[in-house]
């Protein structure tokens, strides 16, 4: 009988559905257990204790996603078999599996409010997105955030995660692109992200003025030097390319999200699904475990995304370099495979950072090249573009600078990724 490649030869075989083998008008199961979980990810963040089976701890999420046995029992398997997962939020509180939210805040009320506000959802591990564009004066704001934020971090679980957005015709867009100057990034639980319309850069190359929330007039060049020398100088701010000044999203900028809409994630681990025999991708497998998750996650989150990660992974088995012809071929083929049966069962994609997840299934995260190689910035958008044609939502995806990279080079990623479609771009150069 054909089985479910290992890739690890000496992983013990248990049971597992393959869509590929029918007999007796039945589906049979194989696959390869994975003893490579590390169940200590989950201990660490409290979602299992220390002396719970990380097995049947998944046997009971998939008792509650699901009715059917039959469905219970592949759903486990693939669970066991590294080959999906769930958000650790959702493995954490399944009748509330979002993992971040988007929240518009009232200028109007205190600090002290808004702050309460915060609190319920850092103790929950949740991250938090905050447009800032109706404050006058939002620097300051985010400070006190951050200042509190930092003071509750050594009793939480998760460390604050935070987005903070601002449109780029804010009054006080010189002061949020350099808010993080010469800080250390300890200091910092926030992320900055800048919202760039569609007219900005052109009105950059004219070297005209944009017209600011307040009705006054700031040259676009200007702003526009500012922000590429600060994303030079720290990898921030980053960049949302939207019409929307009240955009909100997640704390990873995975999603564009409605206001209090939280941000609900499951995941394929592309690695698994390649026949180490057959040298090729079990498609089949892919479709069926697109199909399964989306199905079942749908019962705890009918307005969730899946996503993926191992790619690298991926490529390394296959012998492909990242960003090459042959390699990007298969990652849309992968993500259209995906996104069909996910939408199929009325969810949506998104590609999300996978820090926790990844290293529970001890894969590479996301769809990140290998870590901290800086590559062919336009093969690397390249890649991006073609995940941002089979994604619903947004990439989170962070763009590896050389040590030797300038202002035009940020200049230059910036342009290329709007032009190929690309709905947000951040940038990080190892100091």
């Amino acid at each position: 009988m054909l089985q479910i490649p290992s890739l690890n030869s000496t992983q013990p075989v248990i049971k597992i559905f393959n869509p590929a083998i029918k007999q007796n008008n039945r589906m049979d199961y194989y696959a390869f257990e994975n003893p490579n979980l590390d169940k200590k990810v989950l201990t660490e963040r409290k979602i299992i204790p220390q002396n719970q089976d990380i097995n049947s701890f998944f046997d009971d999420i998939s008792n509650k996603l699901f009715s059917n046995p039959d469905e219970i029992k592949k759903f486990s398997s693939l669970l066991k078999g590294g080959y999906i997962s769930l958000s650790s939020n959702a493995y954490s509180n399944l009748d509330d599996p979002k993992s971040a939210i988007a929240i518009k805040l009232d200028p109007k009320k205190s600090t002290l409010s808004y702050l309460a506000l915060l609190e319920d959802y850092i103790k929950n591990g949740f991250g938090i997105g905050i447009n800032f564009s109706n404050f006058q004066n939002p620097t300051y704001e985010i400070k006190e955030i951050n200042k509190y934020f930092k003071y509750r971090e050594p009793s939480l679980i998760r460390p604050p995660a935070a987005m903070g957005l601002l449109s780029i015709n804010h009054p006080k867009i010189l002061d949020f692109i350099h808010l993080k100057d010469n800080k250390n990034y300890e200091n910092w639980c926030f992320d900055l992200s800048v919202i760039i319309d569609d007219n900005f850069l052109s009105k950059v190359d004219k070297n005209e003025d944009i017209t600011m929330s307040d009705g006054s007039k700031m040259s676009a060049s200007l702003i526009y030097y500012n922000l590429l020398s600060s994303m030079l100088k720290s990898g921030e701010p980053a960049v949302i390319f939207s019409n929307n000044k009240d955009y909100i999203t997640d704390c990873c900028a995975a999603a564009e999200l409605k206001e209090n809409q939280g941000l609900k994630l499951a995941q394929i681990n592309l690695s698994k699904f390649y026949n180490t025999k057959t040298k090729s991708i079990d498609y089949n497998l892919l479709k069926f475990a697109a199909n399964l998750l989306s199905k079942g996650f749908k019962n705890i989150a009918p307005d969730g995304f899946v996503g993926v990660l191992g790619y690298q992974e991926l490529l390394n088995y296959m012998g492909y370099n990242y960003g090459e012809k042959k390699a990007n071929e298969i990652l849309e083929n992968c993500l259209k495979t995906i996104k069909k049966e996910v939408n199929l069962n009325g969810l949506k994609t998104a590609i999300s950072p996978t820090g926790t997840i990844s290293r529970l299934l001890k894969t590479t995260p996301s769809i990140e090249p290998n870590k901290n190689q800086p590559m062919n910035y336009y093969l690397e958008i390249d890649t991006l573009a073609i995940t941002q044609k089979y994604t619903d939502a947004q990439i989170s995806k962070t763009i590896n600078l050389k040590s030797d990279s300038d202002i035009q080079d940020i200049d230059q990623i910036i342009r290329y990724s709007k032009q190929q479609g690309i709905k947000g771009i951040s940038v990080f150069k190892a100091q």
